[in-house]
Formats: C-alpha cells, sequence, structure tokens
C-alpha cells in the first residue's frame, strides 16, 4: 500500500509543482486576449501582444477598436478574421474593408450602436483563426466576416513552413495555452530579429508545385480549419458570411520561375492586346495557378469556400463580380493587396450579402480618398514590401535598408508635411496618431479644410474618446455636406451621441437629400429633446422636402416659439 502511495505521489508531484508553476508565471507575465482601455472601465479591446505566440521575433499589429464589456441587446457587434487583406495592409486598418462595411451599417442605421471588431492581421493562416474562434464566439458578436485563404503556404503555420503537419500544429496550440510553455519556447528558439519583410522571412518551401504534396496541404488544412470555425460558430448561433478571394491578375507576372505560369502570362497579355479580354483573364488566372510563389491563393480555395459556406449554413460573399477586370490591376497596390477603393469594392461584396444598405437613402458611400498621410504611409510599406523576396533577389538585408532609407528622405524632404510625416510613422520615429494630429494642424493652419477633416477621420479611430477632438471635428463638420464629413459625424455620435452632434448630423444628411436616415435621426432627438429648436428647424424642412406640408407648418411654429423662449 505505501509502495502503490509512494508512487502515486512520485508522480503527481512534479504535476503539481508545474501546475504551481504555471499559476506563479501567470501572476506576472500572462498574455490575456483581451485587456480593458485605460481611462474607459467600461471598454476593452483585443490585446495586441497576444497574437506573438504565434510568431518568432515578430507581432503583427492589430486594429485598435474598442468595444463594452457588455454588451448591449441594441448594440450590433460584428468581429472580422482574416490576415493582412482583413487587417487592410499597405493602409492603416480604418482604411481597410471590415472598416467600410462599418461605415455602411452606420449609414443604414445612425442611431445604432455598431462594433466592428477587427482581428485581421498580417500573416495569420487558417490554423490561427481556428485558434481565435473560441475567444470570438465570447466577444458575443451578432456577425462575424471571415475573409482568409492567401496565406495558406507562407502564414504563420502554413503548409510551406517548417511545421506543416495540421495534427502536430493543433497539439502545439494546445501547449501555447501554457505561460510557462511559452517561456521555454522563447528559450530554446529565441526570436529571429530581422529587418526583412514578412513575405522574405516566413518562406521555407519557397516553390511549391500546383501537383505536390505541400499544395494539397495547403487546401486540406484550409478545408478542415474552415469547417471547424464554420461549425462552431454556426453552433453558436453567429451569422457567418465568408468572402471569396481577389488578387491582382492581369498587374501581376508570375512571381516564381515556372515556364506554364510564364507561357499562360504572355498568352494572357497578347488576347489582352487583341481586346480579347475574357480569354486574357482565362489565362492570367492560368498563369497564377502555375505560379510556384504561392502568395496568391489558388482558386481551389474559393472553391472550398463555395462548398463549406453552403453545408454550415454560412454566406458565400462572392467579391469577384465587384471587381471590373478591365481595372482589376489599377485596384491593387501589389499581388493581392487592394488599394483603398478596392477595399471598398469588398466591402460592398460583404454589406450586399449582408443586404443591410439597400435604403440607404441615396448616399455616395464610396470610399472617401485616404487621407494624404495615410496615402504616402501605404506607398513607403509597399516601396519596402517590392525591395525584398519575391519582388527583388540577390539583395542582402542591408542593401534593402539602405535602398529602403533613401526612398524614406525622398519622402522626408518632398516639402509636402503629409509625406515627411509618414516617414517619421514608418522609421517608427513617431506614433502614427501624433504624425496625424501634426498633419490635421497643419492644413487647418493652411485653411485646407478638406484634407485636415480628412486627417481628423483617421485620428477618430485612434483617439474615439478625445472630447476635444469630438468638437473639433463636428464643428468642421457642420460647415460639410459631403460624405467624409458624414462618417465623420456618425464616428463623433457613435462616442458622444449629444444633442448638438445628432442635429448637425441629421441635418448633414438631410443637405444629402438622404431623407430615410434624416428621419430616424431627427426622430431620435425629437424623443430626448423634444424642444430643441435646431430638431424642430430641420423637421420642418424635413417635411417640406418629403411633400408634408401641413406638419411642417406645426413643427415650423413650434420651433418659432421654441426660439423666442430662448431654448
Amino acid at each position: 500500500m505505501r509502495t502503490t502511495l509512494f508512487k502515486g505521489f512520485a508522480v503527481l508531484l512534479p504535476l503539481a509543482l508545474l501546475v504551481a508553476a504555471e499559476g506563479i508565471v501567470r501572476l506576472f507575465g500572462n498574455e490575456p486576449f483581451l485587456i480593458p482601455v485605460p481611462g474607459e472601465p467600461e471598454y476593452q479591446t483585443v490585446n495586441p501582444a497576444y497574437a506573438g505566440r504565434y510568431f518568432r521575433g515578430f507581432v503583427p499589429q492589430v486594429a485598435y477598436n474598442p468595444f463594452l464589456k457588455q454588451k448591449p441587446d441594441t448594440a450590433l457587434r460584428v468581429v472580422t478574421l482574416g490576415g493582412s487583406s482583413a487587417a487592410g495592409y499597405p493602409y492603416p486598418f480604418y482604411v481597410g474593408f471590415p472598416e467600410r462595411v462599418a461605415a455602411r451599417l452606420r449609414a443604414a442605421e445612425p442611431t445604432r450602436q455598431i462594433e466592428m471588431i477587427n482581428l485581421g492581421m498580417t500573416a495569420l493562416s487558417s490554423h490561427v483563426l481556428r485558434d481565435l474562434t473560441p475567444h470570438v464566439i465570447r466577444m458575443e458578436p451578432d456577425i462575424v466576416l471571415i475573409y482568409a485563404g492567401h496565406n495558406e503556404y507562407y502564414g504563420a503555420y502554413g503548409a510551406g513552413g517548417a511545421t506543416r503537419n495540421r495534427r502536430l500544429v493543433r497539439v502545439l496550440f494546445w501547449f501555447k495555452k501554457s505561460v510557462l510553455f511559452r517561456r521555454f519556447e522563447r528559450i530554446i528558439s529565441p526570436p529571429n530579429r530581422s529587418d526583412r519583410t514578412m513575405m522574405a522571412q516566413s518562406t521555407t518551401d519557397v516553390s511549391i508545385d500546383r501537383d505536390g504534396p505541400v499544395y494539397d496541404a495547403g487546401i486540406e488544412n484550409f478545408e478542415e480549419n474552415l469547417a471547424s470555425i464554420l461549425r462552431s460558430l454556426g453552433q453558436a448561433g453567429i451569422q457567418t458570411y465568408v468572402g471569396t478571394l481577389a488578387a491582382n491578375l492581369r498587374g501581376q507576372p508570375p512571381l516564381g520561375t515556372s515556364s506554364a505560369a510564364r507561357r499562360a502570362w504572355e498568352r494572357g497579355t497578347e488576347h489582352w492586346a487583341a481586346g480579347d479580354t475574357a480569354a486574357a483573364m482565362d489565362a492570367f488566372v492560368e498563369a497564377k495557378e502555375h505560379d510556384p510563389v504561392r502568395f496568391r491563393a489558388p482558386e481551389a480555395i474559393n472553391q472550398v469556400i463555395q462548398r463549406l459556406t453552403g453545408g454550415h449554413g454560412a454566406t458565400p460573399v462572392n467579391t469577384g463580380p465587384f471587381f471590373d477586370s478591365a481595372h482589376t490591376d489599377s485596384l491593387f497596390t501589389d499581388h493581392l493587396h487592394p488599394t483603398a477603393r478596392g477595399y471598398d469594392l469588398i466591402a460592398a461584396a460583404f454589406a450586399s450579402a449582408m443586404d443591410k444598405n439597400r435604403e440607404e437613402g441615396g448616399l455616395d458611400l464610396m470610399h472617401p480618398e485616404p487621407s494624404p498621410l495615410d496615402a504616402a504611409y501605404a506607398r513607403l510599406l509597399i516601396a519596402r514590401l517590392r525591395l525584398g523576396f519575391p519582388f527583388t533577389e540577390g539583395l542582402t538585408e542591408d542593401e534593402e535598408m539602405r535602398r529602403f532609407e533613401r526612398i524614406v528622405d525622398v519622402h522626408r524632404e518632398s516639402g509636402r508635411p503629409a509625406d515627411s510625416l509618414a516617414a517619421l510613422a514608418v522609421m517608427l520615429q513617431v506614433p502614427i496618431y501624433e504624425a496625424l494630429l501634426e498633419a490635421k494642424t497643419q492644413y487647418l493652419a493652411d485653411m485646407d479644410t478638406l484634407q485636415a477633416l480628412s486627417h481628423m477621420r483617421a485620428l477618430l479611430y485612434w483617439q474615439p474618446f478625445n472630447e476635444r477632438l469630438h468638437t473639433q471635428a463636428a464643428e468642421l463638420a457642420a460647415r460639410q455636406s459631403d460624405n467624409l464629413a458624414g462618417e465623420v459625424m456618425q464616428l463623433v455620435v457613435a462616442r458622444a451621441p449629444s444633442e448638438v452632434n445628432l442635429n448637425i448630423l441629421a441635418a448633414l444628411r438631410l443637405r444629402q437629400r438622404a431623407f430615410r436616415v434624416s428621419k430616424i435621426l431627427l426622430e431620435e432627438i425629437e424623443t430626448s429633446y423634444p424642444e430643441s429648436p435646431v430638431m424642430l428647424y430641420n423637421m420642418a424642412r424635413y417635411l417640406v422636402q418629403t411633400g408634408d406640408t401641413l406638419n411642417a407648418e406645426v413643427y415650423f411654429r413650434r420651433y418659432q416659439q421654441a426660439a423666442r423662449s430662448g431654448r
């Protein structure tokens, strides 16, 4: 009996010590998925350090999307999953398609609280998205948007990397839940510090044959992981929309060396020159399919999306028809990341599937141009990308950086404030929100209110609780009638739905003749502020413009009385 007890104690003691050590380490070094927002106790946000567990020496940026700890019943919470195209690369996150979807939702339902939580991050494969899904479910979203599949070969734990067995990846992710394991992992496999791009760092099998086992593994991994994600979200009762993937076909020659890919590309170029665009696009797709450097998802990924969504109650979102083949190359910044206009087209595809903007009241919801600073920031990131593999080969890491620094110097010395400030932000010499603040100040000093407002719009994402910024943005937007001003006011109202801010937005939408939206806003103001003179005046205007002159006269009289009484 004693021998049995002693053996049991000998086995259990190390386990107990490990559990105790895990508990102690967690007290001082845990990385929770969600963290509180400083100064805003009701809000939380995604921990930017959390994704570091999936990479060595690199932590992808995550969107700053504060959301309420206790979700109101009336709020609409949307979570987006995906890689860098979901994150909005090469732009800051608010230029990407998730925030363009949110802008449409806010425009259609201007008084409803819309929470967009963008979990898109650079180089995330479906393995990581599957691992994040339990966190997503605990966030209680009403809707999940998925735009993923480009990273199945070279992304984190992709089939072209060192750890390619999907069962091994699942076991490894289970162990990564332990803080002690992650600490031990960093000791035995220290971070790889490099200034090379993630594309250059993330490849092991550079050339992947279309008929080879690595190619097949990428498709199989994606299918199994997506099926698991959709099954989990479906069981939780969450509406899910999965977008098919777009890529630059006409504007991107094959990235790898393949005679089949090169011949297809040349054939596509000839067809295009002859005016046969349909045959040309078919050939460009074929060139992508044979391209052995697989940063662009093969068509088999889109086929998996179409097949699985129907079987799991999710909705497929076909982005292809929104990209006109005659202009596709101008809708991408590189091989697969869209321009701001391209991101807006992806958002239009998702919004159309969600059917939330069907009655937007005549608003022009197309993407306003990014602020000059955001545009310059994107140009610099793409310039850095193109100096590395697979776009430029044969350069050492130092040579890449020297060439990039010369490009940065050109921006810094251009004489344009946005360019020089973007250069500082890209080189991490100032945070991007400080650069935006300085750009906004300079454009205001130059009386360029349009560009000042575009930088304010960006700042409202970085500083959503800045009351002074709310006031300044509302004052500037009140003088405008375009949709940029409308989006700025929607962001202000989302955090500060005061009588003044609601009236500014209602008046702006009325000037845009968005009558359905104007009515929603005016009725909301009337419920809380029934004697608001501005509301009464705008309600009279709304009724005149929609043909109800009898009630317009009633509201105008009430406005006169309120104005005389000095309310």
